[in-house]
Formats: C-alpha cells, sequence, structure tokens
C-alpha cells in the first residue's frame, strides 16, 4: 500500500516477515489524559455549583457553561476512539503503533486546542471546528492502520468484536463529523447559535459500538463468543444509524415532526441493536466460569447501566442516552484496567481498582435519588482520586507481573470462532 511508502522512514520489519512501526504510544496516552482531565473539569464544575459551594469567578463560570459540550465532546471520542484506538488497537491487529502516525498526532493537537477555548469560553463555533478536524484525522489513521494490516496478513484470521468496534466507531465518526461541520459553519455564516447537543446520536453509536467491543474482550477468556453475529449487528446499527441521524439533522428546521420520528427511530435501532448484543454476550458467558476480575466487573457495570436505560427508555421515553453517556465511563475505566492488565501485562493496585469500582457503582445506584445528588457526585470524586491514584501508581512503577499467564496465548486464545 502506499501508506507502507509514506511511512517507510517509521517501519521496521518483523522477523515473520510483517511490518510494525516504531511510533510510541504517547498520542493515546494523551488522549485518555484529556479525556480524564474534561471529565473532571466538567463534572466537577457541575456537582460544585449544585452544592452551592462554586467561587464566583468568570473562570469556574465558563466552565460551568461548558460542561456539556465537555461531556458530549472530549470525553467519550477521546477515550474510546483516540485513546483506545492510539494505544490498543495497532497491538490487536499486531502492529506497535498507529500507521499515518503524525496524522494522529496532529488530530489530537487540534482536539487539544478545541478543548482549551471551550473551557475558557472563547468562540465556541471555533473550537467545535477544530475538534471536528482533529476527530477526523485520528479517524482516518485509525481505519489506515486497520485496512494496511489486512492487506498484507499472511493468515487473514477474523478481526475480534473490539476491532470491528474501534473500526466501525470511527467510520461512523468518518461520515458524520464533516456533516456537523457543515452545520456549524452554515450557522456561523447566518449568526445562529450552535448546537452541540445535536451530535448525541453519533456519540451514542460510539459508545454502543466500541464499548461492546471492549466489553466482549473483557470476557473473551471466560467465554466462546461468534464474532459474525456480532459483527454483522455492529455494522447494521452503524450503517443504520449514519443515515438516519443525518437524515434527521437535514430535516430540522423543515419539518421538525419528521426529524423527531426519524430520532426516534433511530433511538430504536441502537436499543434493539444494543438488545442483540447483550443477548449474545449472556449467551456466550452464560456457561462460563468466571472469577471477578476487575475488568470483568467493570463490562458487569456497563451492561447493567444500560440496561437500566433501556428499562427506563421504555416506560419513560427518554433514559437511554444518559445511560450511555454513564456506561461510556464503565467502558473507559474497565478497559484501561483490561489494557494495561491483562493485554499488556503490567501492574496495577487491584485493591485500588476494586474501591475505584465500588465509589463508582455507590455513585451510579445514588444518581437516581434525587435528594442524594450531593452524595452522589462526592462519591463519583472518590472514584475519580482512586482512578488517578491507580494509573499514576502503574506508570510509575511500570513492572511486568508474573501473573501475565495469558501474554503468549493472547492471539490464539481469545475465545472467538467463526
Amino acid at each position: 500500500m502506499m501508506v507502507a511508502h509514506n511511512q517507510s522512514q517509521q517501519n521496521e520489519t518483523s522477523g515473520n516477515g510483517m511490518r510494525v512501526t516504531r511510533k510510541g504510544n504517547g498520542t493515546g496516552a494523551a488522549y485518555v489524559v484529556l479525556a480524564a482531565l474534561a471529565a473532571l473539569a466538567g463534572g466537577g464544575a457541575s456537582t460544585l455549583s449544585e452544592m452551592g459551594i462554586m467561587p464566583a469567578t468568570a473562570g469556574w463560570h465558563a466552565v460551568v457553561q461548558a460542561h456539556p459540550v465537555l461531556m458530549l465532546l472530549y470525553v467519550v471520542v477521546p477515550a474510546l476512539l483516540g485513546g483506545f484506538g492510539s494505544l490498543w488497537l495497532p497491538r490487536a491487529v499486531q502492529r506497535s503503533g498507529v500507521l499515518l502516525s503524525r496524522m494522529n498526532d496532529a488530530g489530537f493537537l487540534c482536539v487539544f486546542a478545541g478543548a482549551a477555548l471551550t473551557v475558557t469560553g472563547a468562540e465556541l463555533k471555533t473550537a467545535t471546528l477544530l475538534w471536528c478536524v482533529g476527530t477526523l484525522m485520528t479517524s482516518m489513521a485509525l481505519l489506515v492502520t486497520v485496512f494496511d494490516s489486512r492487506a498484507d496478513m499472511e493468515e487473514r484470521k477474523p478481526f475480534s468484536p473490539f476491532v470491528w468496534g474501534e473500526m466501525l466507531a470511527a467510520v461512523v465518526m468518518l461520515l458524520t463529523v464533516p456533516v456537523m461541520a457543515g452545520q456549524i459553519v452554515k450557522h456561523w455564516h447566518y449568526a445562529a447559535a450552535v448546537n452541540v447537543e445535536s451530535f448525541a446520536g453519533p456519540v451514542g453509536l460510539v459508545v454502543l459500538l466500541a464499548g461492546f467491543g471492549v466489553v466482549f474482550e473483557m470476557s473473551a477468556r471466560v467465554g466462546k463468543f461468534s464474532e459474525k453475529p456480532v459483527a454483522f449487528i455492529m455494522a447494521a446499527a452503524a450503517a443504520s444509524g449514519v443515515v438516519a441521524w443525518t437524515k434527521s439533522v437535514f430535516m430540522q428546521g423543515t419539518e421538525s415532526a419528521g426529524a423527531m420520528q426519524v430520532g426516534s427511530a433511530m433511538l430504536a435501532l441502537c436499543s434493539f441493536a444494543a438488545t442483540c448484543l447483550a443477548v449474545l454476550w449472556l449467551a456466550g458467558a452464560w456457561n462460563a466460569r468466571a472469577s471477578l476480575r476487575v475488568p470483568l466487573l467493570w463490562g458487569l457495570g456497563f451492561m447493567s447501566v444500560v440496561s437500566g436505560g433501556w428499562l427506563v427508555q421504555l416506560v419513560q421515553g427518554s433514559g437511554l442516552h444518559s445511560a450511555l453517556q454513564l456506561g461510556a465511563l464503565y467502558v473507559v475505566c474497565g478497559g484501561f484496567y483490561l489494557w494495561r492488565g491483562e493485554e499488556c501485562g503490567y501492574w496495577y493496585p487491584q485493591l485500588m481498582a476494586y474501591l475505584h469500582f465500588a465509589c463508582t457503582a455507590v455513585a451510579t445506584a445514588l444518581v437516581f435519588v434525587p435528594s442524594a445528588q450531593m452524595l452522589s457526585g462526592a462519591f463519583f470524586g472518590l472514584a475519580a482520586l482512586c482512578f488517578v491514584g491507580a494509573a499514576v501508581m502503574s506508570f510509575k512503577r511500570n513492572q511486568q507481573t508474573t501473573a501475565h499467564w495469558a501474554a503468549i496465548s493472547v492471539q490464539d486464545s481469545k475465545g472467538y470462532r467463526a
């Protein structure tokens, strides 16, 4: 491929003839840090505001105003797509780094600049356009990495659900972000306000696709999963979701009732796809003898939160979007422990990881108690501190564990079957 020629100065050949890259994981780690900071800033400012102890300064007020944008654009997509896509996806397709790494780096810089402008209360349209450009660059770099690995793979093994989820999430961003950017330019021309929250549909698709991909990966060593129906359901959800969301965007302002119907249809399709994926996951893990490892706990938490969102959606007609956003938290945290521990074989403090999950679970339960919102925010803050502490201790110690029993067989005994 032309990619190999353009990246020849960064590539080397392994013993079996497979090309790998020398690029490190700095960009992926930076994406994860950015997502964590955005979550802490947005969630923390919102909690302080509800508690009535928010400092009366222009800077804090700007952070509170930016809370919806931070939580929508700068948490889920940077963590699941930019972070896991740069850190974990190359390893899953037998690469040591992302091809077109300079494009990936430039994408992160654009996203970071957009986040900085958003927090400082600067022009939201400029910040969102920078986010669009950066997300497009990162999505293209990830897709090139996946396609290039497929082109020169001697034995074409089926992709795992994680790879399918990341690849389809990148495709969703590649198709929907230009539509969003076009809407921003249109509103900019007519001096109209930008409704960033209208992009919640594609972000929900990213959570659905990448989230279930990570959850299947969490259970790959204890259950038997067939990747073909999982990939088919993911692809159908991505295609139908993109078409429905794009149509609803172009119908806004002309046929509001029709746009609402299309949006409801998209939500129904996502709910149906999520239900099918959950059934496949339960069928594969039903007879498995699984110990409650840290990543598996987070996977079960994701399934519980999203299932609760479906139930609330059926009863009240709303709630699934909020459940998907909360489920993204479980996927990101569990995915970090899975990548750091079982995939890469590095030590992290188990006790602190369990405490992190316990605090998050308590905070999630308190979300549904109207009189306990402040207490829920406090537990979320404590959970965030546990996560930061566990990550810092793991990277500072940076020690391979002797319990990394699946290091050799991870590519051959995932538990997937054609």
